[in-house]
């Protein structure tokens, strides 16, 4: 009988969503959405310096969130035909545990410690970190750096290690070892405490950690140790191994199993990075570019290992089966996208929000953050698109790729007393594409042909104007799919493999993953004046 059920849960930057899915046809049967209390709260980070750090607490309460709220008026005995739970998260978002697996912000003096906790992956403060990786990799015998598209960025794991190790000797002397948000949720969901047992996904390791078969894994002890001797105590206590999401991590913890009634025998899949496993949620296929777009984007690639694809140049992450099982997985990406709009909303609002302050009755708060959005739309939409347009860059928070730089900063050229808000908007708009066009260009440019493009999260589904926008820039349709929940349905996805409910990740998404709705075709009579806007960008870049 086609009783079982499966989880999946996507851990964002703010949220939890989970998604209680039949796979055999799959209709989603609940869904839900936990909010992080303190990281609503702005607890822990301090945007001045680029840190952002999230507590464990978050994610444990958000979990019991999601797991009451996926059966709310369900008949409680489905939680007894839920056989696999698939997770991912952020990334690199790692964290130090000690030898029981414990974050250390969960022990006795640890509690308020910012660098306890999981040090989020829009965390900049390792840049200059960053910088010395880079430096050691291009003089030691293996650049590990290779399979990094050649550079090492500040939001990735050994960049934040090394920061908090030289900042933090409490942390240095009690961390056992150090791991990924995407490996520490299954580890929790399992109740597993030894580190040795813990099965790190690769997902992660290889997109943020430099770990690749072609050089026996991860950096050697004596690269690291040569970066800085902090690394000496922790070399050993790392990993060789790495699995792939259709993998089983373990079973269910005993804690779940009393507290909700799961089945012992419930799997919890190897986890993943968000977008990774949103590619797979929204039908990934060779050669499609699989646009992941929200606060910041991930553009996820897949290439059939027989095709022998080159390493790219400035692309951020190129692994084996970190996004299919079987296929090079690569991941490139804006650091910021949704966060650019953000940025100017707050601009015009704060202040006032300010001058006006206990005027404004909550209603029209609520009216004002509504419509904002549709206001600057269809102020930018009926501008015409001319060569002496406004023209910004999207280092809001730095370039992710290609060639990651964090020490970029925003430009912009064109002002003049003439422009208004909805010029603002509309440049901005234009500026998160042209920054999508930069990536394509890099692949195209190593031979690697972009056939269709897809695009999925919060933005595509709520902005028709930023999408048309895109296609526009791109020159290429851009399909958007039925989901807002793509992150969420790869995890189902590879929770229905792990299972054995599927055997072939095609079949799987061929019945679970999202399908195309809409598609929004460029618009050929502005391809040219698009051509020379963003010339003007390219050479902003350069500033």
């Amino acid at each position: 009988m086609q009783d079982k059920l499966v989880i999946g849960m996507d851990f964002g930057t703010d949220s939890v969503r989970g998604i209680l899915i039949n796979p055999y046809n799959g209709e989603i049967l609940s869904k839900t959405v936990s909010y992080f209390r303190r990281w609503r709260q702005g607890l822990y980070c301090s945007p001045e310096k680029d840190q952002y750090r999230q507590h464990p607490l978050d994610y444990m309460e958000s979990i019991d969130d999601v797991f009451v709220a996926l059966f709310r008026g369900l008949d409680p005995a489905l939680v007894k035909q839920v056989v696999a739970i698939g997770t991912n998260t952020t990334g690199s978002t790692p964290v130090a545990v000690d030898e029981n697996c414990r974050p250390l912000a969960l022990l006795e003096g640890f509690q308020d410690n910012p660098n306890a906790m999981f040090i989020l992956w829009k965390d900049h403060t390792a840049i200059k970190e960053a910088d010395e990786i880079n430096a050691l990799s291009k003089k030691w015998p293996i650049d590990y750096t290779r399979y990094s598209g050649g550079i090492y960025s500040s939001e990735w794991f050994w960049s934040k290690i090394l920061y908090t190790n030289r900042r933090d000797v409490q942390i240095k002397e009690r961390a056992f070892t150090w791991i990924e948000q995407s490996d520490w949720i299954p580890t929790y969901l399992t109740g597993t405490d030894k580190p040795s047992e813990i099965k790190r996904n690769r997902c992660a390791a290889g997109h943020k950690a430099m770990w690749n078969e072609n050089h026996g894994g991860l950096p050697s002890p004596e690269f690291l140790c040569s970066l800085d001797p902090s690394f000496y105590h922790l070399v050993n206590r790392f990993y060789g191994e790495t699995y792939t999401s259709d993998k089983t991590f373990g079973k269910i913890g005993s804690h779940f199993v009393e507290r909700y009634g799961f089945e012992p025998e419930t799997v919890i899949t190897v986890g993943a990075i968000d977008a990774h496993h949103g590619a797979v949620g929204a039908g990934s296929a060779p050669y499609t570019l699989v646009k992941v777009i929200g606060t910041s984007t991930c553009d996820m690639l897949v290439v059939p290992t027989e095709d022998h694809p080159p390493l790219v140049d400035g692309i951020c992450g190129q692994v084996d089966g970190s996004i299919d099982p079987g296929m090079i997985g690569f991941e490139a990406g804006q650091s910021a996208f949704g966060d650019v709009y953000n940025w100017f909303r707050k601009l015009l609002v704060s202040p006032v929000y300010a001058v006006l302050d206990d005027q404004l009755r909550e209603e029209q708060l609520q009216v004002l953050e509504e419509r904002l959005f549709d206001y600057l739309t269809k102020e930018a939409s009926v501008l015409p698109v001319t060569k002496d347009d406004l023209v910004f860059t999207d280092f809001h928070n730095g370039r992710r790729t290609p060639d990651a730089d964090f020490t970029k900063k925003a430009a912009a050229h064109g002002f003049s007393l003439a422009t208004h808000a909805g010029h603002i908007f509309k440049a901005l708009v234009e500026a998160t594409a042209f920054g999508s066009k930069t990536i394509v260009d890099r692949f195209r440019a190593f031979d690697i042909p972009i056939k269709s493009i897809i695009a999925t999260g919060g933005i595509p589904n709520k902005s028709p104007y930023v999408v048309q926008v895109l296609a526009d820039v791109l020159g290429y349709d851009v399909q958007v799919v039925d989901s807002d929940q793509t992150c969420a349905l790869g995890s189902a996805i590879f929770a229905s493999l792990a299972s054995g409910i599927y055997d072939d990740i095609q079949e799987a998404k061929t019945v679970m993953a999202a399908k195309a709705v809409k598609t929004y075709q460029p618009n050929l009579s502005t391809q040219d004046i698009y051509e020379v806007l963003y010339h003007r960008y390219t050479t902003l870049t350069t500033l």
